[in-house]
C-alpha cells in the first residue's frame, strides 16, 4: 500500500510495524506496554507530520484539512484489540476515513468512517452520538449527585440536569436504531450478540444472543424492512465489537458480509 499525497500507510506485522515504509515499532512488546489505547512511538510520529502540516499550512495560508486520509494493512493474525489501537491511534490525530486491508487481499479494502464522538466537535448538530454518549453519562452523575448532593450541586441543579439530559435521551431513542454485533468465543465455538433499539425508547436497547451467524445475517438483512425502520437515520450504520484476543482474520468476513447487505461497519471494543 503506497501513500499517496496527503495521506499516511501503516503497515502491520506480528513482529513490528512501519509508518510510509519506515519500521517505527515492535508489535508484541509496544502493545504490551500500552496503558491506554494510544500506541505510544505511531502516536508521536503521527503528531510530528500533523505538526509540519499545520506549520506548512501557517507559511502558505492554505488550511489544512481537519481529517485526512489513512491505510492500514494488518497481518491476519493480529489480535482484534491491537488493531483497533492501531486505528484508534490514527484517528485522534486527525486521520480518517480508514482503509484498511485484512492479510494480503487487496482487491477488497474496507472502511472505517470517523466516529462521531470524533468529528461531532466540528458540527454544531445537538442530538448525534457523542451527545447521546454524555447524556447516559450526566444522568448516571445526577444519580450520583442525588445520593451527595450537600458536597456536590443543589437539587435544583441536579433535576434541572436530569430533565435536560432525559430529553436528548428521548430525541436520541428515537432518532437511532444503534444497532450493534458482538462477536465472543466460549471455550471452541463463537457465539454472537446483536442488538438494536427498535422500540424507539429510552433503555430500550435489546441484545439477543445466537450460535449460528447465518440467524444473525437473516435477522440483520430483515432490520431494515421493518416498519418505522427507514425513518431511523442510522439504519445503515452497524458497530461491530469483538473479543479482544479473537484474531483479525475472523472479522474479514463479518464485515464483508455486512457490506454486502448494505451497511457501513464501524468498529469498537468491549465496555468502549
Amino acid at each position: 500500500m503506497t501513500p499517496k499525497p496527503g495521506e499516511i500507510v501503516v503497515d502491520v506485522n506480528v513482529n513490528e510495524y512501519s509508518l510510509n515504509g519506515t519500521v517505527i515499532g515492535k508489535t508484541v512488546a509496544d502493545i504490551s506496554n500500552n496503558d491506554d489505547l494510544l500506541i505510544e512511538p505511531l502516536n508521536n510520529e503521527l503528531q510530528k507530520i500533523r505538526l509540519a502540516e499545520r506549520e506548512e499550512a501557517l507559511r502558505t495560508g492554505i488550511p489544512r484539512d481537519e481529517f485526512s486520509k489513512a491505510k492500514i494493512r494488518i497481518d491476519e493474525n493480529i489480535s482484534y484489540v491491537t488493531f483497533y489501537e492501531f486505528i484508534v491511534t490514527t484517528m485522534v490525530n486527525g486521520y480518517g476515513p480508514v482503509q484498511y486491508v485484512i492479510g494480503s487481499n487487496f482487491s477488497e479494502p474496507h472502511v472505517m468512517d470517523v466516529p462521531e464522538e470524533m468529528s461531532s466537535t466540528f458540527s454544531g448538530e445537538r442530538v448525534n452520538r457523542f451527545t447521546c454518549g454524555q447524556a447516559k453519562i450526566g444522568l448516571q452523575m445526577a444519580e450520583l449527585s442525588e445520593k451527595t448532593s450537600h458536597k456536590r450541586k443543589s437539587n435544583d441543579e441536579i433535576w434541572d440536569s436530569r430533565i435536560k439530559d432525559t430529553e436528548l435521551l428521548i430525541r436520541c431513542a428515537q432518532k437511532y436504531l444503534d444497532l450493534s454485533l458482538a462477536v465472543r468465543f466460549n471455550r471452541d465455538a463463537f457465539y454472537y450478540q446483536l442488538g438494536l433499539n427498535e422500540s424507539g425508547l429510552i433503555d430500550g436497547k435489546k441484545i439477543d444472543t445466537y450460535e449460528n451467524i447465518d440467524d444473525v445475517w437473516k435477522i440483520i438483512e430483515d432490520i431494515r424492512l421493518r416498519p418505522g425502520m427507514q425513518d431511523k437515520e442510522d439504519r445503515d450504520l452497524i458497530v461491530v465489537v469483538f473479543e479482544n484476543d479473537i484474531l483479525v482474520k475472523n472479522l474479514a468476513p463479518v464485515v464483508k458480509k455486512l457490506k454486502s447487505f448494505g451497511y457501513k461497519v464501524n468498529l469498537a471494543i468491549l465496555g468502549g
